[in-house]
Order: C-alpha cells, then sequence, then structure tokens
C-alpha cells in the first residue's frame, strides 16, 4: 500500500503545488485522514456493500460537512470510486514528506523526563536547524523512565542524551570489566 499511497500522494502534491494550495491540501489531508483512523467510520466507508453511488454520496457529504476544497473533493471522490479511502492516513503521510522537502523543513519528536521550558525547547530546535539547516517542526512527549536529559528523533536518526542511556551504557560498561 505505501508505495500506491506514495503515487497518490506525489500526484495530489503536484496538482496542488500548481494551484498553491500545498499547505491547504495538507490541512484538509489531515483532517480526513484522522477521520479515517475512526474505526466507525473506516467500515462504513469501506463497506463491500455500498454501491458506487452510495460511495459518491458519503463523499458529497463528507465534502460539504468539512468544507473541503473543490481539489480536495475530487481527489476524495476519486479514492471512494477506487475504494482507496483507507490509504488516507499513509497518503497524508508521504503528502507531508513531499511538503516537508519544498519547505526545507524537517519534524523532530522531542522526548523528556519532565516538561520542557520554552527556553530549554527553543535551545534543541536551534541546535536542530543548525544541525539539519533546515526550519524544524518539533513535537514534545514526556517519559519519565529516561530519568534526565532528552531523546531526539529526527530525520530517521535517533539522538539519546538521556540519563537512563548513560546509566545503560555506565552498566554496560562495568559488566564488560572496563572503565572510562
Amino acid at each position: 500500500m505505501s508505495a500506491v499511497a506514495r503515487r497518490y500522494a506525489k500526484a495530489l502534491f503536484a496538482l496542488a503545488r500548481e494551484r498553491k494550495q500545498e499547505e491547504a491540501i495538507a490541512a484538509e489531508l489531515n483532517q480526513v485522514a484522522e477521520l479515517v483512523r475512526n474505526p466507525e467510520i473506516a467500515v462504513a466507508w469501506n463497506n463491500p456493500l455500498l454501491t458506487a453511488a452510495e460511495r459518491r454520496q458519503l463523499t458529497m457529504v463528507l465534502r460539504q460537512q468539512l468544507n473541503l476544497s473543490e481539489l480536495f473533493g475530487q481527489f476524495l471522490e476519486y479514492l471512494a470510486e477506487h475504494k482507496r479511502l483507507e490509504a488516507l492516513p499513509s497518503i497524508r503521510d508521504h503528502y507531508e514528506r513531499l511538503l516537508d522537502e519544498v519547505a526545507n523543513r524537517t519534524r523532530a519528536r522531542i522526548v523528556t523526563a519532565l516538561p520542557l521550558t520554552e527556553a530549554e525547547l527553543e535551545q534543541i530546535v536551534q541546535l536542530l536547524r543548525q544541525r539539519t539547516g533546515k526550519t524544524v517542526l518539533a513535537t514534545t512527549a514526556e517519559d519519565p523512565s529516561l530519568v534526565g536529559g532528552f531523546v531526539v528523533e529526527v530525520e530517521g536518526k535517533v539522538f539519546d542524551a538521556s540519563v537512563a542511556n548513560e546509566l545503560n551504557l555506565l552498566a554496560t560498561r562495568l559488566g564488560a570489566g572496563t572503565s572510562h
């Protein structure tokens, strides 16, 4: 499904870019992809007993209720017609990557033992900006098991500067009979 989702994302992105609607389409795509993740909606949408006309009607109601753009509404109808609505979350992920690439930005997930202050978050984001050369869109989460420090996931890499990691490394060294 990933290859199919990637092709749909590229096609949608190209059309959105022609119309200078990349960000607006991203917002609509995210909104509908989240709806599709709801099991009740997914079951209804993917019901094999729905006729093409009923599927189209369901999509039109959704377009109106969410006030979707003409471009995204047509895209949604196309996906419904070809029974590909379940691919929307994956299409959204691929679309976001394309949008980030064009906008020279990257996404980072920062996990800390305790909530970060604005100043601490800005420091980490600034460091990531310097390392990647890109604008950084950061999300944060807390995990008390880290004890202290932080773990950053960015561009497929993990940087673990947590106290828990340091303790594990120390325990490994001590267990191996070496010390530095």
